[in-house]
């Protein structure tokens, strides 16, 4: 879930809470007053608006003076907030499990319990409107409103939406008002994390409410600061500039003059962290830049291996097509096999060749697609998880390109693939010649047998397609068959995983629990990202990834801003919302890419044109005001091969996206762009630290400050127009796009331009 069952969110009616006697201090302290008597005395923790270091305390000790005490482990749902019991009593059949996901809980599972013929579940919800539907059986409804032969599926439902599939949603609609709320979990990296050898703290509260916030520890005092917000929340954060056990709580000043205390419980008030970081940071990402390479399509090294391409391909195994793989020169004419059966000869000794030119860039980690034996020129249907793919090279290769990579100081992930195999895969074939004969029978999931290779509707396919047979990755033998996988070629010598659909992996949350285990038991600082493409806290918790592929950022958000399609504001607010989902931890270690073999290429989708055109000079502007972004934000930025040399291509033609990098094209321009990015992130210190805090946002304008003590500052401007903004006081340096003077008082930000400025 997007918000596990120990958050908690605390909507108080302050006035009506206090008088009705709801809330009361914690034993030992004054009970408290009326609403209205909420200064801080002398000798309650100091409150310091200018400065986040730790300032003198007393040992810890409660509050003196008049406070509400707001206690994180209350049993019950606290004041404002609703429980909302959903049920669901079958017409007919045999029901087995039930869980219920919606906008609620960001559609993740919330399983429902069975008693007396219905299934049920309580949770405590804030007002609002809420989308959902039930799981029933492994299987989602389709439609909420008549799929219980013929009636409701929860017959408590206000309201029935299309979901945008063909079927329906059930809506709740939760009445009720609150002038303030809170949300603080510290089990929950998103509230507290370690990052950048500091202890961050955050709190989500209600925009506007909070004048003022302290963290108050044993360690001393620290302030919390406005850090991100959006339409409905706000983040304030405190950082201690160290990871050491301590006890701690919250003091917040509401902007109505209360005083208020986020306490554990009543009978155990601070709250404490062991000083023990179980889901660390991964400093060489962090402080990295990423190059995502698809290896046949990069360059060609070894031209005598270019025809074993052909030997393996998976339209000599599919029995459900007569299409046939074509070899073609370099510089070949797409054909509409572009994608997955045309191929052009890359190999991993051509990678090796382009090293120094990826040093050039300043890459420090490069991400391969998949290079194991399979079926097709992208790799995502692997015949055996042990092997190098003949046509990309031999282990030998691969050991060559990964101690060449690691002499000039560039880390390697590899792809891998555990959700379903190809056709050719040697179990599989096995099961298809032997039925339930083979020992590997239940190593997928067969419907009917004997069948045809390709046959979508014999047994399950990824998405259903016949050529991606699914695996049952719930069956112990083929979890130990790919953990093993990932394991051998960690020890060979790569330093991450990226994992293909994880969402859609047989028994999930077994098998990344599990893999992560082994692979960090390896490798401590191995690197573990996940191919989930939305806003999904959930899967970065410490028990599964360490970073999602963010084209939730990259795309949904800065791609569209770079475009020029929101405006500053609208921009801040969709990035309040990203930032506030992950821990600090999580932010720090992000996979921030735009584009990738998956989507079209970043300049086409910038208005430059498809595989031929000229890009214009708007399009560019826009490349490189999008790409500084990237570069200026917390996590590694991630490039696709050729977007450095002003690459163009279309998704939606063949693919072209993954065309061959012609390497006698190159636009100078933005090749000069990507290599000044990388200079000014490895001089930069504070653009590859974890914290990031909004600064402000007019028109086509936002800005936000990089570093733990806000030492930089990023102005962006997506619009046509100039744009001015008040700069913070004091003075500022700007050092990009090129180094100038010193600026005080307001600043003029170019059309389609972006400055970056240091502290003078």
């Amino acid at each position: 879930m997007g918000r596990e069952v120990g958050v908690l969110a605390v909507l108080l009616v302050l006035l009506a809470a206090v008088s009705s006697g709801c809330l009361s201090a914690s034993p030992g302290t004054s009970p408290a007053p009326p609403s209205g008597t909420g200064s801080i005395s002398n000798s309650s923790p100091v409150l310091n608006s200018s400065t986040s270091t730790a300032v003198s305390s007393p040992p810890l000790s409660l509050p003196a003076g008049n406070y509400t005490p707001l206690y994180v482990s209350a049993k019950s749902c606290p004041p404002g907030r609703v429980p909302v019991e959903f049920t669901y009593r079958p017409a007919n059949g045999s029901v087995s499990s039930v869980s219920v996901r919606g906008s609620f809980n960001k559609w993740g599972k919330l399983p429902m319990r069975y008693e007396n013929g219905t299934w049920e579940v309580a949770v405590c919800l804030r007002p609002g409107r809420y989308q959902y539907k039930y799981f029933i059986n492994g299987q989602w409804v389709r439609d909420m409103s008549k799929d219980n032969g013929g009636k409701p599926v929860d017959p408590d439902a206000d309201d029935y939406v299309p979901d945008g599939y063909g079927g329906k949603n059930a809506v709740r609609i939760i009445r009720g008002e609150a002038a303030f709320y809170f949300e603080f979990d510290p089990r929950d990296p998103t509230y507290l994390s370690v990052a950048d050898n500091g202890t961050v703290v955050r709190v989500e509260v209600k925009p506007g409410t909070l004048s003022s916030a302290v963290l108050v520890t044993d360690r001393g005092n620290y302030t919390m600061k406005p850090q991100v917000w959006w339409g409905s929340g706000a983040v304030w954060r405190a950082e201690v500039p160290a990871v050491e056990p301590m006890r701690y709580y919250l003091l917040l000043n509401s902007t109505d003059g209360k005083r208020l205390a986020v306490l554990n419980s009543s009978k155990s008030p601070f709250f404490t962290f062991d000083g023990i970081d179980r889901f660390p940071q991964i400093q060489w990402v962090s402080n990295g830049i990423t190059y995502q390479i698809f290896p046949e399509r990069f360059n060609d090294g070894n031209e005598s291996n270019d025809p074993l391409a052909l030997q393996t391909d998976e339209l000599w195994f599919n029995e459900m097509t007569g299409g046939r793989p074509i070899l073609s020169n370099w510089s070949g004419p797409i054909t509409p096999l572009n994608c997955c059966h045309q191929y052009y000869g890359g190999d991993i000794t051509g990678i090796t060749e382009k090293l120094d030119y990826l040093q050039s860039l300043g890459v420090t980690i490069i991400y391969l697609n998949p290079i194991f034996i399979s079926g097709s020129a992208h790799g995502y249907d692997t015949y055996d998880y042990y092997r190098v793919n003949p046509h990309l090279g031999t282990e030998r290769e691969l050991r060559e390109f990964l101690d060449e990579a690691r002499r000039r100081g560039i880390r390697v992930i590899f792809d891998f693939v555990p959700d379903h195999t190809g056709v050719g895969h040697w179990a599989f074939l096995d099961v298809a010649a032997r039925g339930k004969g083979s020992p590997y029978w239940n190593w997928y999931l067969i419907k009917k047998w004997p069948f045809k290779l390709g046959d979508g509707n014999a047994y399950a396919g990824w998405w259903g397609i016949g050529s991606l047979p699914k695996l049952n990755t719930a069956n112990p033998e083929v979890r130990e068959y790919l953990i093993g996988a990932a394991l051998h070629w960690i020890e060979f010598g790569f330093d991450g995983i990226r994992v293909d659909v994880p969402n859609d992996v047989l028994d999930s949350g077994t098998f990344f629990r599990e893999l992560r285990e082994r692979v960090k038991a390896e490798k401590p600082d191995a690197y573990l990202v996940g191919e989930i493409w939305t806003l999904s806290p959930e899967w970065v918790k410490g028990n599964r990834f360490d970073s999602l592929m963010n084209y939730a950022l990259g795309r949904d958000i800065l791609l569209n801003y770079a475009r020029g399609y929101l405006s500053g504001n609208a921009t801040l607010k969709m990035l309040g919302r990203y930032y506030a989902s992950y821990g600090e931890n999580v932010v720090a270690m992000g996979f921030n890419l735009v584009d990738s073999h998956d989507t079209s290429r970043v300049l086409t989708d910038l208005g430059g044109g498809s595989l031929g055109d000229k890009p214009s000079n708007e399009s560019i502007k826009r490349l490189k005001l999008l790409s500084t972004l990237l570069y200026a934000l917390p996590g590694t930025p991630v490039t696709f091969q050729g977007d450095e040399r002003g690459l163009l291509g279309d998704k939606n033609h063949y693919d072209e996206q993954r065309y061959p990098i012609q390497w006698d094209e190159v636009n100078g321009d933005v090749l000069s762009h990507y290599r000044a990015l990388a200079k000014l992130r490895k001089t930069v210190p504070a653009l590859r630290s974890s914290a990031i805090r909004f600064y402000t946002a007019k028109d086509g304008a936002l800005a936000f400050f990089r570093g733990h003590d806000d030492e930089v500052l990023v102005v962006a401007n997506a619009w046509r127009k100039p744009a001015k903004l008040q700069l913070p006081p004091g003075e500022w340096r700007v050092i990009w796009p090129e180094s100038g003077g010193t600026v005080t008082g307001t600043i003029e930000v170019p059309p389609i331009g972006i400055l970056i400025l240091e502290r003078g």
